[in-house]
This record gives structure tokens, sequence and C-alpha cells, in this order.
């Protein structure tokens, strides 16, 4: 009997060995998370800061960086900060190099790596435990937002600074003097949310110190020195400390932002107001059934931003990515589960693999960009009238595809930029677009030609009665007026 032990031990051997080149149960949950975020991505090309972002980044392309106001007759030569320059010359590139389905396949990939690190952070820090109850939560709320904006990076530059800070034995965890600086570096050029990222990191010091943990020694210190050599290296921007400030600037707008959905705070009765919910409920029974009692620097940096997810709808985003390592170290096992592997594990993997093939090939098959928002029928008849370029009045939301198809035959009233137009101006702006009855000293004193507006909205039914105004177009979406 003594003698076939060693042939069961090396058959035993054996068998692990001809199992160690198959995914464990971990790659293939991690592949079944970065497929459902790559096909996420996917969606049409449709947000309408999208279509400003893909115009500039041409202009950047071709032109350089613009410092003023390229698109408005109201504001022209204004300071401009293209606080995303970066992302926006790599849509133009892929643009230029692929088409819109290059932009498409970046979205996925980029969605694709957020799902992917957002689960591996909470399979890390659980120790191998169940994960699916705390990460769908958590994406559930944060997928909102997974459109193409700069925003995406934004959310993967947090990510990534988030296994900097609560993995310390991680790749990027382990050289935080490298990896922030270069991490912040990208980040402000990216998106204005790179400002969250030091506040992060703030609030993650105050919560160690009154943890006991000493600032002037050990790890706290590696990271005070990381995030100031992130500051200076954040100076690296063609705007200089101007695009440091950009954050603090587009905040002096509050009462403009206030009128912003974006900006303002959750409706609970919206598909996104009941996932911040969930994520809350799933939270707080973390914080009081876990086996773990939180630290005050867990409930500092978790506290903090849920506050900041009740004041503005854009922090939504980052707010459950922020409680979820802290929600999976609270649950995590007392001891590491060994990890299986399983020809079962491969055949899921190939099916996903599979599945991702046939499903992207489908949607990359369509038309990338999807125009079912946006007055395109108005616009051809103002262009069949020899209208474009005339002084015209139409939704900041749908001046994003004026620039995109007439830009620069045709410039606009107003878009999206909250942060460039005189706040003066956006107020006014804001009461006309309801109807405010200063909308003909507005349109008069900007000298407005055509209105194109939303059909059965007061503004459109107020100039409808002006004998000033004549109707030439109409339909179900838009109504356009010229001046007689």
């Amino acid at each position: 009997m003594e003698d076939e032990k060693p042939g069961l031990g090396d058959a035993d051997r054996v068998s692990r060995g001809r199992r160690g080149w198959m995914p464990s149960a971990r790659t293939r949950s991690s592949m079944i998370w970065a497929a459902l975020g790559f096909l996420s991505g996917l969606d049409p090309l449709d947000d309408n800061s999208f279509l400003t972002h893909l115009r500039t980044g041409h202009w950047i392309l071709d032109e350089g960086i613009p410092k003023e106001d390229i698109y408005s007759y109201t504001a022209p030569g204004t300071p401009w900060i293209v606080q995303s320059w970066l992302v926006e010359a790599l849509y133009a590139f892929l643009d230029d190099l692929t088409g819109p389905n290059g932009i498409l396949v970046m979205n996925g990939i980029v969605t694709a790596a957020i799902a992917f690190l957002a689960f591996r952070l909470a399979d890390r820090l659980r120790n191998g435990g169940r994960t699916v109850h705390i990460v769908l939560p958590a994406l559930a709320m944060s997928l909102h937002f997974w459109v193409e904006r700069p925003l995406l990076f934004g959310i993967l530059a947090l990510l990534v600074l988030l296994w900097t800070i609560e993995v310390p034995d991680s790749l990027a965890g382990r050289r935080p003097l490298v990896t922030v600086p270069v991490l912040m570096c990208l980040w402000v050029n990216v998106h204005g949310s790179f400002a969250l990222g030091f506040a992060y990191i703030a609030l993650h010091l105050i919560g160690r110190r009154l943890d006991g943990a000493a600032l002037w020694q050990g790890r706290e210190r590696r990271l005070i020195w990381a995030a100031a050599l992130g500051l200076a290296a954040c100076l690296i921007n063609p705007y200089g400390y101007r695009l440091l400030l950009f954050p603090l600037n587009l905040l002096s707008r509050g009462d403009v932002l206030r009128n912003v959905q974006e900006w303002q705070s959750p409706d609970f009765r919206s598909t996104l107001g009941v996932s911040f919910a969930v994520w809350i409920a799933v939270f707080v029974a973390v914080l009081a059934l876990a086996p773990r009692r939180a630290s005050r620097r867990d409930l500092i940096v978790s506290v903090s931003f849920l506050l900041l997810g009740f004041w503005a709808l854009r922090n939504l985003a980052i707010v459950s990515l922020v409680g979820l390592p802290i929600a999976a170290r609270l649950l995590a096992t007392p001891k590491k589960r060994q990890e299986r592997r399983s020809a079962a594990d491969l055949g899921v993997v190939v099916a996903v693999l599979t599945a991702v093939a046939l499903v992207s090939g489908t949607i990359l098959s369509r038309p990338a960009f999807d125009f079912g928002d946006y007055p395109v029928r108005a616009m051809r008849v103002i262009e069949q009238s020899g209208l474009v370029g005339q002084r015209l009045l139409t939704t900041h939301t749908w001046n994003a595809y004026v620039i995109h198809a007439y830009w620069p035959r045709q410039k606009v009233f107003m878009d999206d930029r909250y942060d460039m137009y005189p706040v003066a101006f956006t107020r006014e702006y804001m009461k006309v677009r309801n109807g405010g009855p200063e909308w003909r000293g507005m349109l008069d004193r900007h000298r407005v030609n055509v209105v194109m507006w939303e059909t059965g909205t007061p503004l459109t039914q107020l100039v409808s009665l002006d004998p000033a105004w004549r109707q030439i177009y109409r339909d179900r979406q838009a109504t356009v007026f010229v001046r007689r």
C-alpha cells in the first residue's frame, strides 16, 4: 500500500498540471463582468456633449487647442478652457482613422476595464468570497454614466486610484510615488473630476489620522508626497494653473448649474434615483451586519461621497465605486479561498467571448450615430431655405447637433458649455427657454433671425403669436420661425 501512495500523488499532480492552464473561477467571473461592460459601451453615439467634443477634437487636430470660443455668435472671443482636450483629440483621431465605429469600440474597451477593475477590486478585498451582491448594485448605479463622454475616462482614473490606495500590495499600490503623479497628470487633461481624486486622497489621510496612524511616516507619508507630486504634475497641461482652477470656477456658477439636470439632486422616483437608493440600502446593511466594524477612515470616505451623491446627480457616477472596496473589506472572509479550475469555467469563457463577438458584430454593422432626438428634418428645411448662417436660436441641447453637422457655416446661440458663457447671459437664456417674458428683448438684442424650438413648448407658442415672426416648418419635434 505504501508503494501506491507516490503513484497516486503523481497522478494528482499530473491532473493539477493539466488543469493549470484552464481559467479559474475568478477569471471566469472577471470575463463575464468585462463582457457586460464592453457591450454596455457600444450604445449608439447620441449624447449631445459628445457631438461637441468630437467637433472640438477635429478642430484640435487641425488647428490646435482653442483658447477662446469658436462656436457661438453671442460670445465670440470669450476665454474658453477645453478641459477634456485630450479625450476630444482621441475621439477625432479614431474618427479619422476608423470612423465612428472606432469610437464605439474604444468606449467598449473603457467600460470593460471599469467593470473588470471594479469586480477584481471587490474580489481582492473580499478575499475570494462572493461579491455579486455588492458589485451588481455598485455598477448598476455607475452604469447610467457609461456614455460617450470624457467623464467615462474620469471613472476609469478613479478606479486606478482606488486600487492604489485600497490595495497597497497591488501593482499600482506598491509605487504610489509613480502611479499617482502619472495618473493625475492624465486625469487633469481628461476631465474636471480629477478634483474628486484629490478629495478622496485627502479624506483617506484624514481618516487614517483619526484611526491613529502617523501621517509623517510609513505609507501615509508616501501618499502625501504622491499627492504633492500629482498636484505638480497637473500643471503639465495647455492652460497651466487655470485648468486646475476649472472645477472651482465651475462651482462658482451654482445658480446656473441648478438649472442643469446633472447638477441637480437625485429624484428617487427616477431609475437613477432608485439605483442610488438600492446602493444606500446595500451599503448600510453591510455596515450594520458585516462581521467587521468600519474604521473612522472608512466612514469619513464613504459618508462624504454619499453626501456628494445627494448634492449632484453627476457624482453618482463614482459614489458607489468609492464605497465598493469598503464594503468588500468589511465582508472579507477570514481565510482566502483556494482557486478552483475546471473545464466548465473554460467553456463559460469561450461562450462569453463568442457571444461578445457575435453581438458586437451585429451592433457595429448598424449606424454608429443616432440622431433621433435631434431636429434633423427641421435643420434640413432651414438649409434648403437658404437660412444656414443666419442668427439661429435653438435649444442648448440641439445646438450640439448644429455644431456637429453645420458648423462653421452655422454658429450657435447657446450650447452646454456653462463654464464659458457669461453668467448673466446664461441666466437670461434659462428664463427664456421656459417662456419667460424676456424672450422678445433677448431675440431683438442678439438680432436673431431664425428660431427652431421644441413644438408645443411655451416659447414656441409665444413666438407663433407674435406678428414679427412667421412659421415655415412644423413637425411633432420642432417648429421653425423666420423673422418677417
